[in-house]
């Protein structure tokens, strides 16, 4: 009988281990290394992407929907108080980015080279600055916060969470900084 292959499983162990080269070959990393890393031929990674680009994209994509599937989460869902949702999300996407420092940071040097990977970033974080706008609504009408504007303030908070992995690549001495501003740009517009 066959070996049963889940084939989502195994495009996310090349993801990883895609990371993993990138974090420690940078720019001279390819789908050989990557093939290499996971122990398979460089023919059978090319059955799932057909270039690094393909690779790239499908990184956003799954990292985003595992972002966005957590925030839906019961652990999310049960937390009722919107101002307490957004603390825990963006912190969260900033520990998550400390985690993964290294391989960001090479994802972030060499993002540029990949056609519409920015594109599809700036469309896959619009569901980000969606969810965050939804919960300063929320907070508005529930009288949590000031009247303000939720897109300003979903929009302030995407683009100081962008800096914050520029800052984490570039300027590692800046990231409790930008951690400040995360939370302030929420609770200046809290009513005590």
């Amino acid at each position: 009988m066959p070996k049963r292959i889940d084939h989502e499983k195994r495009k996310v162990e090349m993801l990883y281990a895609a990371l993993e080269v990138y974090a420690t070959e940078g720019k001279n990393a390819n789908l050989s290394l990557i093939a290499s890393k996971c122990g398979l031929s460089r023919t059978t990674v090319y059955q799932y992407f057909k270039d690094e680009s393909d690779l790239f994209h499908y990184a956003v994509k799954y990292t985003t929907d595992v972002a966005f599937g957590i925030y839906s989460s019961e652990q999310y869902e049960a937390v009722t108080d919107p101002v307490e949702k957004l603390y825990m999300i963006t912190t969260d996407i900033m520990n998550r980015a400390d985690t993964y420092e290294r391989q960001i940071g090479n994802f972030l040097k060499t993002i540029d080279q990949i056609e519409g990977l920015p594109d599809l970033i700036k469309h896959r974080t619009a569901k980000l600055v969606l969810l965050f706008s939804r919960l300063v609504r929320q907070a508005i009408k529930e009288g949590k916060m000031k009247k303000c504007s939720p897109q300003d303030i979903a929009n302030k908070l995407e683009v100081t969470l962008e800096s914050y992995l520029f800052h984490m690549v570039f300027f590692p001495q800046n990231k409790q900084a930008i951690r400040e501003i995360v939370a302030d740009i929420i609770r200046i517009n809290v009513i005590e």
